[in-house]
């Protein structure tokens, strides 16, 4: 690769590049450096378009060929079913009200904030989507709920039609 072409991308540039050969998304990106989505994708273009390439992961790997080599060890394609390890990032205290608290004991690891905060109900969980909730959000008892609730629904369906038809029939032979 021409070392010219190199050269003439700039720092931003650059840390997009870096960050697509860590093999993160664009919006993991734009969140990292603090950008909109589409700015990481125009740069990530621009990069392209000077190096000559028509893949952002071939720039990505001109650009790290180019840089000192100890910077970007030889990197296995991670697979998306497989979550990577938690991170220790730590919640502050809740500084609702104005309040803001001196202890670091109240201070939450995310892996224990799922299991403090408490969902805010709307009404009863249904079993499909609604707005922004999804059908997994449904515990097993609310599951068994709704599976009752529906089968005794039908039940009571099936009784009107045939009590229906039962009057019908009297009602036709008598």
């Amino acid at each position: 690769m021409n070392p010219d072409r190199i050269e003439r991308l700039t720092d931003k540039q650059r840390q997009c590049l870096r960050l697509v050969y860590a093999h993160k998304e664009t919006k993991e990106i734009a969140r990292i450096l603090g950008l909109s989505p589409d700015g990481v994708t125009q740069r990530i273009k621009a990069a392209m378009r000077t190096l000559g390439v028509d893949k952002r992961r071939d720039a990505a790997l001109i650009l790290a060929e180019a840089e000192d080599p100890t910077t970007y060890p030889r990197r296995v394609y991670p697979s998306g079913d497989i979550a990577s390890g938690p991170e220790q990032a730590m919640f502050a205290a809740s500084t609702e009200g104005g309040r803001q608290s001196g202890s670091s004991a109240e201070a939450v690891r995310e892996e224990q904030a799922a299991f403090w905060a408490a969902p805010l109900s709307r009404g009863p969980a249904l079993p499909f989507s609604v707005g922004e909730a999804r059908p997994d959000d449904v515990g097993l008892l609310i599951r068994l709920a709704w599976i009752a609730g529906i089968a005794i629904g039908i039940a009571l369906a099936f009784g009107a039609l045939v009590a229906g038809i039962e009057a019908l029939t009297r009602l036709v032979w008598s």
